[in-house]
């Protein structure tokens, strides 16, 4: 996808925005307040209140730690980073919930709830982590899932979108070489970056979850506010803030 490529597109975003300083995605969305309850809803307490939680993408684990001291039994943070789970091991320990909330890469264990936050469009294999789910959980278990930007959403390329709908304008080729001059790993596609990026919509996602051996039990397409008006079936893809769903085997 992308129309502007090559040296143009790359001069253009060098133009723009020379060093990637642009805070289109830095998390200010959430200061002074719950992400988890943002995102999952004021129940996401009684959801998880004695309950065993695995939080797949966990990152440095803050949702985990959060989840651990509002009321989890234990919670088990998941993710393929050895240096994100080892800050989160530290975090865990400076709160005071280290027996209670524990980093590693996989487990055997069993959870009451699985949860998914901001996850979906990073993970390189999505139906993987969905075909995964159902056989961490208990009989009763379901999986709470909420992510966004979703690829369509005006500031769904993440750093890449330095305007609305930057990275459906230029072509991946054009962002990553501009990307390369202020980064240093050497990353050559959208899924290399850090944290990757699998270019997810609202439609994919549906369709890996029927493929999967999970359903839906609910789902929202949380509209941008202010594309609130507009935002229909048709119009979804562009105007979604957040996906919000529970997944049930």
């Amino acid at each position: 996808m992308g129309v502007i490529g090559g040296t143009l597109g790359y001069n253009i975003l060098r133009r723009l925005s020379p060093k990637g300083d642009h805070r289109s995605m830095d998390g200010s969305a959430y200061l002074g307040k719950s992400k988890l309850a943002t995102l999952l809803g004021q129940d996401i307490w009684d959801n998880i209140a004695g309950k065993v939680v695995i939080d797949f993408g966990c990152g440095e684990g803050s949702e985990a730690i959060e989840m651990a001291k509002c009321g989890a039994s234990r919670v088990i943070g998941l993710d393929t980073q050895e240096r994100l789970l080892e800050v989160g091991r530290g975090r865990a320990q400076t709160e005071g919930v280290s027996t209670s909330c524990v980093f590693m890469s996989r487990t055997n264990e069993q959870a009451d709830v699985i949860t998914a936050i901001d996850s979906f469009e990073h993970f390189d294999n999505p139906s993987g982590i969905l075909a995964t789910m159902p056989e961490l959980l208990r009989p009763t278990g379901y999986v709470l899932a909420a992510f966004g930007p979703t690829w369509y959403h005006p500031l769904g390329g993440h750093l890449f979108s330095i305007f609305p709908w930057a990275h459906l304008l230029f072509t991946e080729k054009a962002l990553i070489r501009w990307r390369s001059d202020f980064k240093t790993d050497r990353a050559t596609s959208f899924r290399e970056v850090a944290g990757g990026l699998n270019q997810m919509t609202i439609s994919r996602f549906e369709r890996l979850v029927e493929e999967s051996p999970l359903r839906f039990a609910d789902f929202e397409a949380i509209p941008i506010r202010k594309l609130e008006p507009v935002s229909n079936r048709l119009t979804r893809e562009f105007t979604t803030a957040i996906v919000r769903c529970k997944l049930v085997p």
